[in-house]
């Protein structure tokens, strides 16, 4: 079997963001490789889990537990990490007390919410609701950009306490599933409808069957859960690295290319890094960042003369990763990377990979690309709002002006120009002295077409001074 042929099957089984796998009626959600995924809520996602590391009851026995256990035993090589972070009684009001300790710190690629059958209960009103949840979900999105947001609509039957006033409960009960679904949609989330569910599943047997006391539901009930949850989220997502109805720039994810180095390995370098860093220029992007120089120190490297010229007394964090495109860089923003950093300057330089597609990932794009650089600024935005962003146009590729992947870059460089326009998220572009006066590229200036050399590097460098991204050595 052909090298491409065998990781595309292994892809199906495990690497894309969400792919299927047999899960009942439904299908289950694979996710992906070392991801976090976050139950929230009340009782409902609780179900009596357990409040220490104890593996046999850190889920406790809610659709959490189902969708865990079937996913880890599905897919146990991918690592992914699931949490439930429910409390029994919970209020929006009480989440939010709560939320940077045990949400925001855990920092997950994929965060399920269901909660409101307690504010119900509670007294608090639908408006006092909808801008609670909305003041969390806002906070949420500031501080974790990238996650992968599903929003749970409360429900119930009439079933216990509740069937004698039903009547006045379920108006009441279909307000708040409004409101969910009305925050969805703002906050770009995936919305998972419940009640239907339980409503269809009362044809088949009485409601006491699937919800005991109006609110809660049986073992039979977490199992109809656990299935729309997957349905929908796998609806939802697709599978990102190949769907062209998706952009996957925009999706963040592992880096699978099978490059000189350990990606995962580099992440962590990084993160260890900038601990200690204090940098004044973050350079973010792909393997023409990387194999500049600095540090973290690379296998190999193609400018060390021109790295220590364009940067002498200046410190310098170098978050390049050979063969990234803008998902990768948005999956290394939510997971650590640039976190509690406060640098001068910030120079992005990717999506030249984003326009080549692979058994990885698909091509992408100029338009979807931008989008995807465009999600990378605003993170780094709202993580140092006082630092001065600088995004390259996309450098020339290919010795010959013109080629089918020259003319790509030039659109989304075009691209660019028009959505960066403020002095502190500006475009530089340098593309013209990378080139010769024919408009082609010398060998001396990128060895391989795409790669520049020491001398290649010094162009960019100078310019990145002469625009002001280097800031004097202090």
């Amino acid at each position: 079997m052909p090298r491409s042929a065998l990781f595309r099957v292994i892809l199906a089984c495990g690497l894309g963001a969400l792919v299927t796998h047999s899960f009942g009626q439904e299908q289950i959600a694979c996710f992906t490789p070392q991801s976090t995924v976050l139950f929230q809520g009340d009782s409902i996602t609780d179900m009596n889990r357990g409040r220490s590391a104890d593996p046999n009851h850190v889920l406790g026995h809610s659709y959490a537990f189902i969708i865990g256990a079937k996913a880890g035993s599905t897919y146990p090589e991918r690592g992914v990490k699931f949490f439930n972070r429910g409390i029994s009684g919970n209020k929006v009001s009480d989440l939010q007390i709560r939320w940077d300790s045990d949400t925001i710190a855990i920092h997950p690629d994929f965060l399920s919410i269901l909660i409101g059958v307690n504010d119900l209960n509670g007294g608090v009103t639908a408006d006092e609701f909808e801008a609670q949840y909305d003041h969390l979900l806002a906070e949420t999105m500031a501080k974790l950009p990238a996650v992968h947001l599903v929003l749970c609509e409360p429900f119930g039957l009439p079933t216990g306490g509740f069937k004698a006033n039903w009547a006045s409960y379920k108006p009441e009960l279909d307000r708040r599933r409004e409101i969910v679904a009305k925050l969805a949609k703002k906050y770009s989330a995936t919305f998972v409808a419940f009640q239907h569910v339980f409503d269809d599943a009362c044809k088949r047997a009485p409601a006491e069957t699937w919800i005991w006391d109006g609110v809660h539901p049986t073992f039979s009930g977490q199992q109809l859960l656990a299935d729309e949850w997957v349905k929908t989220v796998n609806a939802s997502l697709g599978d990102p690295l190949f769907s062209p109805s998706r952009n996957s720039a925009i999706d963040p994810q592992v880096n699978f290319e099978r490059d000189s180095y350990d990606w995962l390995h580099r992440h962590a370098d990084v993160l260890s890094e900038q601990a200690k860093a204090n940098p004044d220029v973050v350079m973010i992007g792909d393997s023409i960042t990387h194999f500049w120089g600095g540090s973290p120190s690379a296998n190999h490297v193609n400018g060390p003369k021109s790295w220590k010229k364009t940067f002498i007394g200046v410190r310098v964090l170098n978050m390049g990763f050979g063969w990234d495109r803008t998902q990768n860089v948005l999956w290394r923003l939510n997971h650590g990377e640039l976190m509690g950093l406060h640098p001068r300057s910030i120079v992005l330089n990717i999506g030249t990979n984003n326009l080549v597609g692979d058994d990885t990932a698909r091509t992408n794009t100029p338009e979807e690309t931008a989008t995807g650089i465009e999600h990378i600024v605003k993170v780094l935005r709202t993580r140092c709002p006082d630092a001065n962003i600088f995004v390259m146009a996309v450098f020339p590729r290919g010795f010959e002006k013109g080629n089918e992947l020259d003319r790509r870059i030039s659109a989304l460089n075009r691209i660019l120009l028009t959505k960066f326009k403020d002095p502190k998220n500006s475009v530089l572009d340098i593309g013209q002295e990378l080139r010769q006066s024919d408009g082609s590229i010398a060998k001396e200036i990128m060895f391989d077409g795409t790669h520049p050399t020491d001398e290649g590097y010094s162009i960019w460098g100078s310019a990145l001074v002469k625009a002001g991204a280097i800031p004097k050595a202090r």
